[in-house]
């Protein structure tokens, strides 16, 4: 591992402008031995099989993977730091580098203490270069001192010896997202500041753009985007996903909305047609969920079946055709099985290509037209509350497929082939789960579980099966085979604990260095 000469001085030098900135569960699948490992139960599971999980990866939050000529390689972010893996065999993970904590530590950070958070690790296929994004908690920084956020660049032209380049300070540091080839970073994520400060650089609801033309000098620019989300009023940005038409969709607080980046195209707040750019794009389409279907409106991440991704979107139809749809997460944590609120949606984009959520005020709101809905709320394979955490949060999609993280509910695969009826076909939700984020590569499901590590799953044939005939898998009314959980052996779960600046929308574990019964990442 080497680390650039030069970063931490220049990191110090770029604050200086910036200012502070578990129901007993019920085997179906083949599950090995390893799906015992949390508490000695196997894993509450259908049409699934664990085919691995990868040792010292525990506290895993997000993954990704480029192919070097003849070899796959997996970059996975967690409180660890980054860790790289050559997964050319599926299931036998081989470690390749580890940039660890202490290495990415600054100045007056606790190197003992976690890195946080990089919630969507984003990686340049073409020049290997890896970016991750630091919050404010990272490291056990606390309210009331200087926390720097920005974003992390590391060269990974071998993956094998991972390169720090150089960090980028900016105002938030929550995720961050290629744009434009990776020529550009939107970095998203809330700054800590009162909506209604007079700094508009302070002002929490934007996007923070970086010129990454030149990775070894990353420039933030002062113009933003994606302000007044929320029907015309300043709040909370989140995710960033580009689909495969290069519309760069915007989650948060407010729904989620996408931009032209490139090319010429009309404007619809103007009527006039311009050129679009990472740091003036041109308003495309979308908007909030409504409040029956989204209760929070607070869109976590999104994905629009566009382009050559349509074969992994619902099936298009007259009344929703390829383009057309919006499938977004509602990340809320009131409701312990998601029947309240934490849901996932998908929404259609038809009536939201003139500006109209740019146009929306509180006294004039908009909202998309719903399409589906699903949760793991009354379906086979849910923990039953009231103390288990239950939202949707990132997810997949392959071949109509959703891989879909719920937290303490594991991971559901969703058949969304009919928009209207999302349907459950598969499910994995092992002991001690927190499941964050799942990932499909080739014919596997890598799913970052931040209580277990990353675990290598596989869909069985009952999986296509009841995708086949759109057959869901049935919620169970027999009496379960297992005995009840014996009270000397109690469900494991995590200590989570509201972050001190999100809330529950991200929670932080307890403990871990951090002294007795406080929170820290």
């Amino acid at each position: 591992m080497r680390v650039l000469a030069g970063v931490v001085t220049g990191a110090v030098l770029a604050f200086s402008g910036l200012g502070s900135a578990t129901a007993a569960p019920v085997p179906d699948a083949p599950v090995r031995q390893e799906s015992t490992q949390g508490g000695g139960l196997a894993a509450a599971a259908r049409n699934v099989e664990l085919r691995k999980t990868v040792p010292d990866t525990v506290g895993a939050i997000s993954v990704n993977f480029v192919q070097y000529r003849h070899r796959d390689v997996m970059f996975v972010s967690g409180t660890f730091g980054l860790k790289t893996y050559d997964v050319t065999r599926q299931d036998e993970p081989k470690l390749l580098d580890h940039l660890t904590k202490q290495e990415l530590a600054l100045p007056g950070d606790d190197p003992a203490q976690r890195f946080w958070e990089n919630e969507d690790v984003t990686v340049d296929p073409k020049r290997k270069l890896v970016f991750l994004a630091r919050e404010r908690s990272a490291f056990g920084r606390q309210p009331g001192n200087e926390r720097p956020t920005g974003v992390y660049i590391i060269s990974a032209a071998d993956p094998g010896k991972l390169e720090l380049l150089n960090f980028a300070s900016m105002g938030t540091g929550h995720i961050t997202t290629c744009i434009n080839d990776c020529q550009y970073l939107w970095t998203t994520g809330y700054d800590g500041t009162p909506s209604n400060d007079p700094d508009t650089y302070r002002r929490s609801g934007k996007v923070f753009v970086t010129d990454l033309r030149d990775p070894r000098n990353p420039k933030t620019l002062t113009t933003y985007v994606d302000l007044n989300r929320n029907q015309g009023e300043t709040h909370m940005t989140h995710d960033v996903q580009v689909d495969a038409d290069g519309v760069a969709w915007v989650a948060g607080t407010g729904g989620t909305r996408g931009y032209y980046t490139r090319g010429r195209h009309r404007d619809p707040l103007t009527g006039r047609a311009r050129e679009a750019t990472p740091y003036n794009p041109v308003p495309y389409a979308g908007g909030a969920a409504p409040k029956l279907d989204m209760p929070t409106s607070f869109s976590h991440n999104s994905f629009r079946p566009v382009g050559d991704t349509v074969k992994d979107g619902p099936k298009p139809t007259r009344e929703n055709p390829a383009g057309s749809l919006l499938l977004h997460t509602e990340e809320a944590f009131d409701s312990p099985t998601c029947k309240d609120q934490g849901r996932f949606v998908i929404s259609s984009l038809q009536g939201s290509t003139h500006g109209e959520s740019w146009r929306a005020t509180p006294d004039k709101p908009f909202t998309l037209k719903t399409v589906g809905i699903w949760s793991p709320d009354d379906q086979e394979g849910t923990l039953p509350g009231p103390d288990v955490f239950c939202s949707a949060h990132y997810f997949d999609v392959q071949k109509r497929i959703v891989a879909y993280s719920w937290y303490e509910q594991g991971t559901r695969f969703l058949d969304i082939s009919d928009p209207t009826k999302p349907i459950q076909v598969a499910y994995w939700r092992p002991e001690g789960a927190v499941s964050w984020a799942p990932y499909f590569h080739r014919d596997r499901v890598y799913v970052a579980d931040f209580g277990r590590g990353v675990e290598v799953l596989k869909l069985t044939k009952g999986a296509y099966d009841a995708q086949e005939t759109h057959t869901n898998v049935q919620l169970r009314t027999e009496p379960v085979r297992e005995a009840v959980r014996n009270a000397d052996s109690p469900r494991k779960r995590l200590p989570l604990a509201p972050d001190p600046d999100y809330g529950y929308g991200c929670p932080m574990l307890r403990g871990g260095g951090c002294g007795e019964g406080s929170a820290c990442c």
